[in-house]
């Protein structure tokens, strides 16, 4: 469970191919995730979210029957990232840098599952928009689509080093309605597998248009959905030790 359930950074902030009628240039692409940017609250708004803390509470179904959780979640853009699901485990990602705690114990991330974390943390900036101006990435157009029966555009983001994203944007609000990326299993072995989210009832939090509901199916079945509450930016940063290797019984 501590394994899967550590896909649920991609959203922290925030996230399967339907109808797509076309495929258009970058310069369409840029219009449609401007118009996203500014229907969130625009790039000022998004510069003072780089950093926040939020709680889920929801259910995780990767081992079959629904499993309750509560969890408490710290971001700082782009690559800093801890999870703590009571009664269970914390997870800190920093970087090059990965720790597992759990059964009163640490333990350093191996390649592979720091690999993945790092494949779903960069999937999860692309689906924030934080960055995703930035020349680095390609845009290109997917064209109408519907999501769940309602109209929706999509842009497909790419990046050496990142996984490719599809982003489907509502098309009346421009709000994001779902992102799609592929990630891996670690319980199956790293199996290859496609990960969809769906966010939703939007709220407006210092500026931000921010969901509170997320959906996270992996290759179609559901695996995790959740409701976000006490959603705070952090301004001032955050203590030192909260992306460092955790701490059991005083001991690293």
């Amino acid at each position: 469970m501590r394994k899967t359930l550590g896909i649920l950074v991609t959203f922290g902030l925030l996230i399967s191919l339907a109808g797509v009628a076309w495929s258009g240039g970058e310069d369409d692409a840029r219009g449609v995730v401007n118009k996203a940017i500014q229907a969130m609250g625009g790039e000022k708004a998004l510069a003072k979210h780089k950093a926040a803390t939020w709680t889920e509470k929801g259910t995780y179904y990767g081992m079959g029957d629904g499993l309750p959780f509560t969890g408490k979640y710290s971001m700082q853009m782009p690559d800093h990232f801890r999870m703590e699901i009571e009664g269970v485990f914390t997870i800190v990602y920093a970087g090059d840098k990965g720790w597992v705690q759990g059964g009163g114990e640490t333990k350093e991330m191996k390649k592979e599952e720091l690999a993945a974390q790092q494949n779903d943390h960069r999937a999860g900036e692309i689906a924030s928009l934080h960055t995703i101006l930035d020349k680095a990435f390609t845009l290109t157009a997917l064209g109408d689509s519907k999501v769940e029966d309602k109209p929706a555009v999509g842009v497909k983001v790419a990046r050496k080093g990142y996984p490719e994203v599809k982003l489907y944007f509502d098309k009346k609000t421009y709000l994001l309605m779902k992102s799609e990326f592929p990630s891996k299993a670690a319980e199956q072995g790293y199996k290859d597998v496609t990960m969809t989210m769906y966010p939703s009832a939007y709220k407006e939090i210092e500026g931000l248009q921010v969901p509170t509901k997320l959906v996270l199916k992996r290759d179609g079945k559901l695996f995790v959905e959740a409701d976000v509450s006490d959603y705070k930016t952090v301004s001032k940063g955050f203590e030192k030790s909260t992306f460092e290797r955790p701490v059991v019984d005083g001991k690293k």
